[in-house]
C-alpha cells in the first residue's frame, strides 16, 4: 500500500472537549458498558450521569472502551455526545481532515492488529486499562485519499452484507443454495 505510515498522535489525538451532564442522555452518553464487545459498536446507556463535566465526542470520532482491551469495544461515532472517562475518544486534528478519512481510521482500530497492540501495553490483572500514552503511537498506514474511500467502501458493503440480517443473511442463504445445488449437480452427474 502506497503512502506513508503515521501515529495516531500525528494524525489527531484524544479529544480535550467538555460536554456539561445536562446535556447528555441514554442514546448520547457513552460509557464502557454501553459499547458492545467485538466491535459491535454500542446500545443506549443505562446510567447517565447528572452532574460534572465529561469528554464530548462528535460525528466521526473513534470510541474505544479503555477497560479491558481483550473486550474490543469500539464505536464510529454518528452523533455529538459525551462519555465516561474508561472511554476514549480519538479524532482528526484540523489540519490532517484532508490527508485521512475517520472512517479509514476506524478500520484500523477496529482491526485485531490495533487491540492485540493495546493488549501488550495493558496495565492491570483484574480490570486491565489500555495505555493511553502507547495507544496513540499506534501506527498506520496513510495511503491517498482515493484508495482510502476505495477500501472504506469495500469494508462498509462487507460489514453491511455480515451484520444485516435483512441484507446478510438472505445473501448467505442463496449462496449456500447455489453451493447445494452446484455438489448436487456434481454427485448426481456420473
Amino acid at each position: 500500500m502506497g503512502g506513508k505510515w503515521l501515529t495516531i498522535k500525528e494524525i489527531g489525538g484524544y479529544s480535550a472537549k467538555r460536554i456539561s451532564a445536562q446535556e447528555l442522555n441514554e442514546e448520547n452518553y457513552i460509557g464502557v458498558d454501553n459499547l458492545l464487545q467485538n466491535k459491535q459498536g454500542r446500545t443506549s446507556s443505562n446510567y447517565v450521569p447528572k452532574i460534572g463535566n465529561y469528554t464530548k465526542y462528535e460525528i466521526g470520532n473513534i470510541l474505544i472502551g479503555n477497560i479491558r482491551p481483550y473486550l474490543k469495544k469500539i464505536w464510529f461515532a454518528t452523533n455529538e455526545g459525551g462519555t465516561s472517562g474508561d472511554v476514549l475518544v480519538i479524532q482528526i486534528s484540523e489540519n490532517n481532515t484532508q490527508r485521512i478519512i475517520p472512517k479509514y481510521l476506524y478500520y484500523h482500530l477496529s482491526s485485531d492488529d490495533f487491540f492485540n497492540f493495546n493488549i501488550q501495553y495493558a496495565k492491570g490483572a483484574k480490570m486491565p486499562r489500555g495505555n493511553k500514552n502507547k495507544i496513540i503511537d499506534y501506527k498506520i498506514p496513510i495511503p491517498p485519499l482515493e484508495e482510502q474511500e476505495r477500501i472504506v467502501s469495500i469494508l462498509d458493503k462487507f460489514d453491511t452484507l455480515v451484520n444485516s440480517i435483512s441484507e446478510g443473511l438472505p445473501k448467505e442463504i442463496e449462496l449456500r443454495q447455489k453451493q447445494y445445488e452446484y455438489y448436487r449437480n456434481k454427485l448426481l452427474s456420473f
